[in-house]
């Protein structure tokens, strides 16, 4: 198949993809960048669209459901991804113009379909233009959840759970945080080069980069698709994480020579960092269900240099035998809702019972880490999520449960965070970061 030269047409074909497939958005995305032939500038607005265009898809479809007499159910799904695709561009990229957003669209849906087909979109893409400045998103005071949900693009069981547990202004601001186009955080691998090393090597690439906002470790780049493709990250100059996951490792604070668990480490960038902290001194035994996944943690071992791994198959909801180590990390399984800045597609992968479930998974991995801290050992909870199910209430019934542990302290130069003095959640809006949860506690 000839290589598509197009950004526009690129973002149908990938958005096509993603309906009839299960592939993740980033695998797909990647894969037809690696396929196609795009110049440097198309790649950043094909990102954005497929990006976009999959974060506001609830939002597009009501303003497309207001404009065309035709049930969206009806309407082919090759044209319909053309119409998203476009309503996006009019309403969300003002760099954009409304006009060639259009001729675009319709030069497109005579390429996935017919004249006729063309026409129809023509008509409909001119009534979105006339309307962006006045869509009359549903009323609020009848049904606050479904406003959100529809104005800023989100499943109603998410935002109501917000709601209950942050409130309308903060749920607000969540929501505008997790639709703002992603920033690109990577971590200095400092087993091989310092930050200032690293960010003189990518300005003289043509990048900009600043360090990050707590971690020492980190620095935020763009444009985004060059640091991913440049030859430093291969080479294990460093590893792309976004900072708020990188807190992790910090909190462990472990030190060189201490044996460190990590029970559920896979791709293992928490077991990379530490490794690094660590000064590569001492042993970390990183743990996964899978071995496939496990040997990731390897892959990624190798590139950084991180000497100390050693990997090991294992259920962490399973006694795994282990005598008792200074330091334990258990980064569980979870929806992973704090990530949707950087993964939207998972707020449509995610259902309400699964939140349950998970909360559950994860009060039994952290029951049996609790039997792997030696005394005066830590033992850290984490999760990528925002829900107060899967956060807070598996901590409080971690400490409600197990006697022989109690809260610890963050390092001084944490982010500030509401709550006990052993518990961090990293919010988008108040942070800046993708959310995240921590929580520390010290065996007795």
């Amino acid at each position: 198949m000839a290589k598509v030269t197009n950004p526009r047409q690129l973002a149908v074909l990938t958005l096509n993809k993603l309906e009839k497939t299960e592939d993740f958005l980033r695998e797909v995305l990647d894969s037809h960048l690696r396929q196609n032939s795009l110049s440097s500038l198309d790649q950043g607005l094909y990102t954005e669209l497929v990006y976009g265009t999959v974060r506001m898809r609830r939002s597009l479809d009501y303003v497309l459901s207001l404009c065309s007499s035709r049930p969206l159910a009806k309407i082919k799904p090759e044209i319909l991804n053309v119409l998203r695709s476009a309503v996006y561009q009019i309403l969300y990229l003002d760099r954009v113009p409304a006009r060639a957003a259009v001729h675009e669209a319709v030069n497109l849906a005579r390429l996935f379909g017919h004249e006729g087909l063309a026409k129809f979109t023509n008509g409909i893409l001119r009534q979105v233009v006339r309307r962006r400045g006045s869509i009359p998103y549903p009323d609020q005071g009848r049904d606050l959840v479904r406003h959100l949900g529809v104005k800023y693009s989100f499943p109603d069981w998410i935002v109501e759970h917000w709601l209950d547990w942050l409130g309308k202004d903060e749920t607000v601001a969540l929501c505008q945080a997790l639709n703002e186009p992603p920033r690109l955080q990577i971590r200095v691998n400092t087993l091989k080069h310092s930050p200032e090393e690293v960010q003189t090597y990518l300005e003289g690439r043509g990048l900009s980069v600043k360090p990050g906002q707590y971690a020492p470790d980190i620095l935020e780049v763009s444009p985004a698709h060059l640091a991913v493709r440049d030859q430093g990250l291969e080479a294990g100059m460093y590893y792309v994480q976004d900072e708020s996951s990188a807190l992790a490792a910090h909190a462990l604070q472990a030190e060189p020579g201490q044996t460190v668990y990590d029970l559920c480490s896979a791709p293992g960038g928490k077991a990379t960092h530490l490794a690094q902290l660590m000064g590569n001194e001492g042993k970390i035994l990183a743990f996964d269900i899978s071995p496939n996944r496990l040997r990731l943690v390897e892959e990624n071992a190798r590139r950084l240099g991180a000497a100390i791994i050693e990997t090991r198959v294992g259920n962490a909801a399973e006694n795994l035998q282990l005598p008792p180590a200074p330091r334990v990390l258990v980064d569980a399984p979870c929806s992973g809702l704090g990530t949707m800045g950087h993964r939207p597609d998972i707020r449509w992968r995610k259902e309400l019972g699964d939140i349950e479930e998970l909360a559950a998974l994860q009060r039994q991995i952290l029951a049996a880490a609790a039997r792997y801290v030696v005394p005066g050992g830590l033992l850290l909870y984490s999760t990528c999520t925002l829900t107060s199910n899967e956060n807070q209430a598996v901590a409080d019934w971690f400490l409600a449960s197990h006697g022989d542990f109690q809260g610890y302290s963050f390092p001084d130069w944490f982010p500030a965070s509401a709550g006990p003095a052993w518990m961090k959640t990293i919010l988008p809006h108040r942070h800046g970061l993708d959310g995240f949860f921590l929580a520390i506690f010290r065996k007795i």
